[in-house]
């Protein structure tokens, strides 16, 4: 139960966090792209600061669920945070919201329910001796797309990529999450898996940022928490042996299917004037 209540407090954390980061965004230049003038801008915006808050108090919750549950509950227990991210787009940002959306929001919602059903806590299963350097060798590589992409014209486009890109860094630190040995701490320090979690982590919120910049929220948010509730699923039954309770793997699948379809369904919601266009501003400015 505890595992659960602190999936739960992570999506209402992760939600309102976008929110607040779009918020944030919205007054970077619209050609900003990643790097040390990007930093400064964003650690001088309340707004921003408030969302890392939530983050990272977010990412605390959620290290707890990842001790004891699969990842793929947890991370589509993330997911919930869609539809806290919709409800304040509408109220706070003005953007419109339609009936199409709304059962893709439901459909979210029982897929969750149907997630929790199918699985109980454990202890996390060790993962195999190259899976810590493989997460931080991917971590850097995904640094490095991330750099080229950020540095293209800006688009709608561009920030639909950026956002995937920012699913990835999550579903990296879910699974660093996930896998760090806390059992010796002297030598945490010397454990891949928590640079490779800690880069992820700084990689997604940058890249978050841009994305909100340059396309809608609802969309920006539907496509990072796809990615990361994919992504990291799949990691997590493919290299750490994440299952669901025995007879229950069916459930697990179609529950999963409910997420993942109602938030493609948001994410289809995000047509150029979705929101209102904030003032263009120069990064020469």
């Amino acid at each position: 139960m505890t595992g659960l209540l602190a999936v739960g407090g992570a999506a209402l954390c992760s939600g309102a966090a976008v929110v607040l980061q779009a918020v944030a965004a919205r007054r970077l230049p619209h050609d900003a792209g990643l790097g040390a003038t990007l930093v400064r801008r964003l650690l001088g915006s309340p707004a921003y600061l408030a969302a890392l808050a939530l983050v990272v108090l977010g990412f605390g919750l959620s290290f707890v669920a990842l001790r004891t549950l699969p990842l793929f509950l947890v991370q589509a227990g993330r997911a919930s945070g869609l539809a806290v991210a919709a409800v304040l787009a509408v109220l706070v940002l003005g953007a419109r919201f339609g009936r199409r959306d709304a059962w893709g929001l439901v459909a979210l919602g029982v897929g969750l329910v149907g997630l929790a059903l199918s699985v109980a806590p454990a202890p996390v299963a060790a993962p195999a001796a190259g899976v810590p350097l493989g997460l931080l060798a991917a971590a850097l590589m995904l640094g490095v797309v991330a750099w080229r992409v950020a540095a293209r014209p800006p688009s709608p486009r561009t920030g639909l990529v950026l956002a995937v890109a920012a699913g990835c860094g999550y579903a990296l630190l879910a699974l660093a999450a996930h896998v760090v040995d806390l059992s010796r701490p002297a030598r945490l320090l010397l454990d891949p898996a928590l640079w490779a979690g800690g880069l992820g982590g700084v990689l997604a919120l940058a890249l978050t940022a841009l994305a909100l910049r340059r396309a809608p929220v609802v969309p920006v948010t539907a496509a990072t928490v796809a990615t990361e509730t994919c992504l990291g699923a799949a990691l997590g039954l493919l290299l750490v042996g994440d299952r669901a309770l025995p007879g229950r793997g069916v459930l697990a699948a179609v529950a999963f299917a409910l997420v993942l379809g109602g938030a493609l369904t948001v994410a289809r919601f995000g047509a150029a004037d979705t929101l209102a266009e904030p003032d263009q501003v120069s990064a020469h400015d």
